[in-house]
């Protein structure tokens, strides 16, 4: 891939060499002006390789449907990278913020053999949670899955008890496009 097409989502005054800088504020170094919650999104299918937003999905109001543009404007295989706050950290609780997030949450858009209620329009290929200062404390020891099976490691297990050890959720997925996922988007939305 010569030159990806990469969309920051978001930027406000984080402009990204290399990318089309959206945000809904006419600021400097923005390329594009638009509301998430407008739809579509001004872009076309298929267009972009790599969508990046740290610290705006949650603001969306609906986010079945950002997620529905973002898997029509990106490639097969396009990289999808969202940051969030951690449902557990005092920053998931701004007013303006409509979904909290912890490392489950992104499984109805991941979770092929769902049975319900899901759209696999992507794969999961990371989760990394960034811990607050104190956090670093703490060692990301692997726990075993027979005893916590939602639990990442010994730092996502004191953030449950203590509260501000993880502030984000870093999200990295791809995009997978099929007939199947195509169908089940179509009947998930527009019903």
């Amino acid at each position: 891939m010569k030159n990806p097409r990469k969309l920051h989502l978001g930027c406000g005054t984080d402009i990204k060499k290399g990318y089309l800088n959206l945000d809904k504020a006419k600021i400097k170094g923005a390329d594009v002006v638009h509301d998430l919650d407008k739809y579509p999104w001004p872009f076309k299918d298929n267009y972009f390789d790599e969508v990046y937003g740290q610290d705006v999905i949650e603001h969306v109001k609906d986010l079945f449907k950002s997620m529905q543009e973002i898997h029509r404007i990106c490639s097969n295989g396009a990289t999808v990278r969202l940051v969030v706050p951690y449902w557990h950290s005092s920053a998931a609780f701004y007013p303006n913020h409509h979904y909290f997030f912890n490392v489950d949450s992104m499984k109805f858009f991941t979770e092929p053999n769902r049975t319900y209620d899901s759209y696999p329009g992507f794969k999961m290929e990371k989760i990394r949670l960034i811990p607050s200062r104190i956090g670093w404390i703490i060692p990301p020891i692997p726990m075993p899955k027979s005893l916590f099976p939602n639990v990442i490691d010994l730092r996502h297990l004191a953030s449950y008890l203590l509260g501000e050890i993880i502030l984000k959720i870093d999200f990295t997925m791809k995009v997978v496009k099929n007939k199947k996922n195509e169908k089940k988007l179509r009947f998930n939305y527009n019903c």
